[in-house]
């Protein structure tokens, strides 16, 4: 198999392949060298424990290039934006390096989150818009080798320069490829000024795996271009007087059996703006039309309000 050939893999112990034969990704028990552009590094072929994953070691392109290595020991990395330890490395088709792990261990039973904030470390970054120190989930990269996202440990919050204002971020933010802030995720819920209106921007919903997707988006000129909000909307058209509602989808939370309030999601452009709710989508000339926004936020006690979003501890 030609992959398997190119990259002289030891003690394969189970493997996945593709239509043409080649690996696809496998497990391994015995120590392989790959060399990268980025060094050389070791797959993981020890047994598993309470930290370590049984997962696959390597995965492979169709073509023999390889998708992923996770590491038997972290190792530091050169990247574009500094040295960086990996336990987990993916790769872009090309050979550049597509993702970043610092850390790649199996929170559950016997290993907690604790156990493994302990194991990470901080990092110093210098950027355009900030300099900070924080422990990162991961970094992504373009094909080219600028950075494409940063996503930080559960807990960190750091604040950067945005288009809009300095605001407090959790979760990480998503670069264009020329380096210019694409959206960030606010460490709480922030009032916004829209083309509509303000608009308080959050997503209690957001997921700290992923920073692709974020509450408040610029567009390549650093105009705002869209939110996400557990807001309602009443709209009234100016021409006609017609009056419509957007309402904020419900969908069943599986783990406690309620129902959870997705944000809309709102973009701008031009004179127009558009509401997605994750179950219709429409659209409204600006220039024609007049919003009132019902923002649902729900606070703990003590907690900021949105007029006060500087002080929020919990929302």
């Amino acid at each position: 198999m030609f992959n398997q050939i190119k990259y002289e893999i030891q003690g394969i112990t189970s493997s996945i392949t593709y239509e043409n034969g080649n690996i696809k990704d496998c497990r391994v028990n015995k120590p392989n060298v790959l060399h990268t552009n980025y060094g050389d590094f070791t797959p993981r072929f020890s047994h598993p424990d309470e930290r370590k994953k049984d997962t696959k070691a390597l995965s492979f392109y169709e073509n023999g290039n390889i998708k992923s290595i996770a590491l038997e020991e972290r190792k530091k990395v050169e990247t574009p934006i500094g040295a960086i330890k990996a336990e987990l490395i993916t790769f872009h088709e090309n050979g550049s390096i597509d993702s970043l792990f610092p850390s790649n261990g199996q929170i559950g039973f016997g290993w907690s989150m604790e156990d493994e904030t302990k194991l990470t470390e901080k990092y110093d970054f210098q950027f355009p818009f900030g300099e900070f120190s924080a422990r990162i989930i991961a970094v992504r990269f373009y094909e080219s080798g600028q950075l494409s996202s940063l996503i930080l440990w559960p807990g960190e919050i750091v604040e950067i320069a945005t288009p809009i204002g300095i605001i407090p971020i959790r979760i990480g933010f998503k670069l264009y490829e020329n380096g210019l802030l694409e959206s960030v995720e606010p460490a709480h819920p922030i009032i916004v000024n829209t083309p509509i209106g303000n608009v308080t921007a959050f997503d209690y919903t957001a997921l700290g795996m992923d920073a692709d997707f974020n509450s408040i988006h610029f567009d390549e000129k650093g105009n705002l271009s869209g939110v996400f909000t557990n807001s309602d909307f009443a709209i009234k058209n100016l021409n006609t007087n017609k009056r419509e509602n957007i309402f904020q989808y419900l969908r069943l939370d599986m783990l406690s059996d309620n129902f959870l309030k997705v944000p809309t999601v709102i973009q701008f452009e031009k004179d127009t703006v558009v509401f997605d709710t994750n179950e219709n989508t429409t659209s409204y000339k600006i220039s024609e039309c007049e919003f009132l926004i019902l923002y649902d936020g729900k606070f703990e006690d003590n907690a900021c309000s949105p007029n006060d979003c500087s002080e929020c501890i919990g929302c």
